[in-house]
Order: C-alpha cells, then sequence, then structure tokens
C-alpha cells in the first residue's frame, strides 16, 4: 500500500471512529464481558434477579448527565505483548502501568515513591529488601486481595528457566521471595543490584501480576489481556484499531482526571499529525520537523522532551557480506550522518556518538565522531577486496526512516555500494531480525529507548540476545562479563568505568553507524495537560488531567 492510501486509510478510520464516538451518550461495552443481569448477594453468594426502580415524576427540571471524560491519544504502534517479562516497546510500558502498578513507582517530577507497600527497607548489605503491603487492595475484575503471593509469583517468574523472560536481566541477582503473611515479605537477593531501584521495581518490570488471573487465563491470553490494581482497566483491544482503558471505579487510591482514554495506534508521525490538527486525538508524538508549527498555535501545546532514545544503522556481522570490519568500516565512513539528522529532523536532532546517550551514567564523553570521507571509504572497501556490492537496508516504513534511507542510498553510491531499500509495515519490521530468520538481515535502521540506567542500554547485545534483539548478531565475550559486573557494582564511578568499557569493545568492532539521541515532540491540546515517564519513554497517562 502506498503512502497516500495509508494516508487515507487511516484517516477515514479516525473519522469513522470520530463519528461513532459522537452518536453514543455512553462508552461502548467490553466485547469479552457481557453485562451480568444478576448478581450474588454478599450473604449467600447466589444470584438474585432485582426488578429496576420506576422514574417517579417531578416538577423539577431533570439534572443534565455530564458527559464523561474521554482523552484521544496515539500510540506510535499497537500493542505487542503487555506481559511484563515479555513487553516488546514503549506502547506495552504504556498499557500496562495505567492498569498494574509496582511496589514503588516514578512520580510526574521523576522521584520514586510507594505504591502497593506503606513501606520498603534495604538491608545494609545490599542482600534482602523487607516490604510490608498496603492492605486491602483489590484485584480488577473480582479476582480478590493483592497478597504476598502475588508479589512472590510477580518477580520469581522472572527467573524461572522454563519461562525464559526477555527481561530476565532485571532480576539478574534475585535468588527468591520470602512470604512472612499475607501482607509482609522478604526480597532474598543473590547479590547486591544497583539496578533494581532505578528500573526494575518502579518501572515494567516491577509491575505485580495477579496469579490467580495468570495461571487461569495462560500466557498467550495474558499477551493482550490483563488485569491489575491501578487506576484504569483495560476494556477493549481492536487489533490495529484501537485499544480502550475505562476508569477503575474500585481503586484503591486517587481516582485518575479521565474516565475513558482511548489509545489510537498511527505508524507514521505526518498521519498522526493530521489526525491531531483534525481534531481527532487529543496527544501525540510528532516529527520534530513540525514542532515550530505546533508551538506557533495556541490551541496546542509542545512539550520538547530530552530522551533516552538511540538510533542507529546496524549491520548483521553474520552476514557473509558484512564479516569483513573493512566492509563495515566502509560503511561507517560512507554515511553522512549530519545530512540526515537535516534531512529528517530539521537539526532540532543531536549526533549520536556511541550507546549511552548524555545525562546518563556511563556516557563516554570522548567518543569518536566519524565524519563522511568518501575517499577513506573507498579504500576500506578495497582492503576487503571489492569495488562494489549490493546491500539491503531494511527500514521501519515511516517518514523519518525512510528519509534516512534514501541519504544513505545516496551517499554509499559514490563509494560504490548499492543499497536497495526495504520498507517494512510495523509488525513485519519488528520481526525482521527475530531468531534464525536474523542471520538474513543485512543493514537495518533501528531505534530503541531505555530506562534510566546504563544496564538498560547494554542488556540488548549480549550473546544471549542474538536472535532476540541483538539484530548485530555481534557476541562479545567480554562485553558479556562487563554487563554482569555492571548490573551488581554499586559504586557509580566504577560503574562509569564499565559501561565506558563496554562501549569502546562496541566501537573497536564497527558494527552501527550511530545516527542520533533524538529528543522526542509530544504534542496535545492546550486543554490537556500531559505526564512523562523518566527520560520521555512513554506517557503516564494515570496522571493525565484538564489543565487549570
Amino acid at each position: 500500500m502506498n503512502n497516500k492510501r495509508r494516508i487515507w486509510l487511516w484517516m477515514s478510520i479516525l473519522v469513522t471512529f470520530a463519528m461513532v464516538l459522537s452518536s453514543c451518550a455512553a462508552p461502548s461495552t467490553p466485547q469479552a464481558q457481557p453485562v451480568a443481569t444478576e448478581q450474588p448477594t454478599a450473604e449467600t453468594g447466589q444470584a438474585v434477579t432485582t426488578e429496576a426502580p420506576q422514574p417517579v415524576a417531578t416538577e423539577e427540571p431533570t439534572q443534565a448527565v455530564s458527559e464523561p471524560k474521554v482523552l484521544i491519544a496515539r500510540l506510535p504502534k499497537d500493542i505487542g505483548n503487555l506481559d511484563p517479562a515479555f513487553i516488546v516497546g514503549s506502547e506495552d510500558d504504556t498499557v500496562d502501568r495505567a492498569v498494574m502498578e509496582g511496589l514503588i513507582r516514578y512520580t510526574p517530577d521523576g522521584k520514586t515513591a510507594n505504591q502497593l507497600v506503606e513501606s520498603i527497607t534495604p538491608a545494609e548489605d545490599g542482600l534482602s529488601i523487607d516490604f510490608k503491603l498496603r492492605e486491602g487492595i483489590q484485584w480488577q475484575r473480582g479476582y480478590g486481595e493483592l497478597t504476598t503471593e502475588d508479589v512472590k509469583f510477580s518477580y520469581e517468574r522472572f527467573i524461572d528457566p522454563n519461562l525464559d523472560a526477555v527481561y530476565k536481566d532485571d532480576f539478574a541477582s534475585l535468588d527468591h521471595v520470602e512470604i512472612i503473611n499475607k501482607y509482609e515479605g522478604k526480597i532474598i537477593l543473590k547479590e547486591p543490584q544497583a539496578t533494581l531501584w532505578t528500573t526494575t521495581l518502579p518501572m515494567t518490570s516491577g509491575l505485580i501480576v495477579c496469579k490467580k488471573f495468570v495461571e487461569e487465563v495462560g500466557m498467550e491470553k495474558f499477551k493482550t489481556d490483563i488485569v491489575g490494581t491501578g487506576p484504569y482497566m483495560l476494556k477493549e483491544w481492536k487489533p490495529k484499531e484501537r485499544v480502550v482503558l475505562t476508569r477503575n471505579p474500585d481503586y484503591w487510591g486517587e481516582q485518575p482526571y479521565y474516565d475513558e482514554i482511548q489509545l489510537i495506534p498511527i505508524d507514521d508521525d505526518k498521519v498522526a499529525e493530521v489526525a491531531l490538527e483534525a481534531g481527532e486525538v487529543d496527544f501525540s508524538l510528532v516529527s520534530l520537523a513540525s514542532v515550530d508549527r505546533f508551538q506557533s498555535d495556541p490551541a496546542y501545546h509542545v512539550d520538547l522532551t530530552p530522551t533516552n532514545n538511540y538510533s542507529w544503522i546496524a549491520m548483521n556481522v553474520e552476514n557473509p557480506k558484512l564479516q569483513d570490519i573493512n566492509v563495515r568500516k566502509a560503511i561507517l565512513y560512507g554515511i553522512d550522518v549530519p545530512s540526515i539528522l537535516t534531512a529528517t529532523y530539521m537539526g532540532k536532532a543531536p549526533q549520536a556518538r556511541a550507546l549511552i546517550p548524555p545525562g546518563n551514567l556511563g556516557y563516554w564523553e570522548d567518543a569518536p565522531l566519524y565524519e563522511r570521507d568518501v575517499t577513506k571509504a573507498k579504500e576500506y572497501l578495497a582492503k576487503a577486496g571489492l569495488t562494489s556490492l549490493d546491500l539491503n537496508l531494511a527500514v521501519n516504513d515511516v517518514t523519518e526512516f525512510r528519509t534516512w534511507a534514501e541519504i544513505v542510498q545516496q551517499n554509499l553510491a559514490e563509494v560504490g555500494i548499492n543499497i536497495n531499500i526495504l520498507p517494512l509495515d510495523s509488525s513485519t519490521y519488528w520481526d525482521l531480525g527475530i531468531g534464525d530468520k536474523g542471520k538474513d538481515v543485512e543493514l537495518v535502521a533501528m531505534n530503541f529507548s531505555a530506562m534510566p540506567d546504563p544496564a538498560w542500554f547494554t542488556m540488548w547485545f549480549t550473546c544471549d540476545q542474538v536472535g532476540v534483539w541483538n539484530w548485530m548478531r555481534w557476541c562479545n565475550q567480554r562485553f558479556d562479563e562487563l554487563h554482569k559486573l555492571g548490573i551488581k557494582t554499586m559504586d557509580p564511578a566504577e560503574r562509569e568505568k564499565i559501561y565506558i568499557e563496554m562501549q569502546q569493545l562496541w566501537d573497536a568492532d564497527a558494527i552501527t553507524v550511530w545516527i542520533t539521541n533524538q529528543p522526542l515532540a509530544y504534542v496535545s491540546k492546550a486543554t490537556v495537560q500531559p505526564a512523562m515517564y523518566p527520560g520521555g519513554l512513554c506517557p503516564m497517562l494515570r496522571d493525565f488531567k484538564a489543565t487549570e
């Protein structure tokens, strides 16, 4: 489907969706949850039928029922897997953290605070953590009360070898969770773990899942159907169309502002911008190139957020065409990164030089900056015994990465490297490097986001991530050893040295062309006050409200 047809299709969906909303007096009923006509009594548990009360005539004018407060927000792509141990992207984080909760959480000001616990206390030796749950917190959909059994189940599943959780490194030092009683427990560690307090317990891996629900529905259904203790419930998911969250009426804490949140997956920034300006969405990520336009319009509020995003062109070192480091260096020197930044981001995104961006522990300030040098690129290609080479460059089929690809194609043609651009839809793209089929990848434009800890940058590129998220298929044993050491090292200065050495190993093997650590531009209607997680990773939906 070409781009024009894609845009018209998206706009048709959005307009139709808006017409449906405007014609309804109340939110739609979740498909998989029919409303019961009989309710059990508290005393007997038996179903009883009740008659609806009859309206009483009155001369007083009836008060108008207030319309539900609905927020419509864009998701950059559809959800992939809502299981906290297997999330695919920030879209899953966004939904999970609105529905589920952890022992602690990040607040909108970037600080951590207790959430499901009254207290949580680490031991002086860093080998255990005592916690006391708040009493009476109920699971959604009638699954009973939150207890330490749920905490034990939630955390120990990450270290279950049979589960083989993608995010098992988040609990790398966990030995087990000890249950003291219904509300009190102790997290027992094999060794200290610095990342527990920055990216595990307050983020998605630290969310508590309902043991009874997961065991009842099974792993496959749990990917797209969740219950939690949070302020919103997952009401509906229509693949590639919408995710609907509705207010949890029995939430134990402060109720959120919005009664319902509708999340619309829109892959392309430009299509999302059209929807935003047409009034079909209230909040969206937009392209950096469009920031000035929205900033000049008082109908919108723009948050230009520094992030932990990192973007690069990956080179598959297992592919026969790219096994020779001289070929990889030819590509490295052949690409004009500043031209990509100007054409794609209008100069609003900085050039990246290494894995960990500024502002993070482990930032390599002295990382080399590779400037385009066609002569040097041709010399490296000649060292590989080549005068020309044909390569595929796979990209997510959106404006941002198509622009990258076109410039790379022009640049490398001057070196003697012919680039065939492979634009892929979102679902196909994110499956590209998984498993053995990843061996066929040649070049691929990539963009990851990270939580605020250096281990979250390095964890995807260890040897055991080959065929998972390590699409360069690069395996370096020293890198792996340092990754494990960095997780258990508590001294920040020592950790910094570890992560800089890891990036030096990466750079020496010339496996990537770094592009940018681009900020993200979030635009909302002037009536919406958004909130973001640290590093701009994803919207904090539970804390969205109207502007005052």
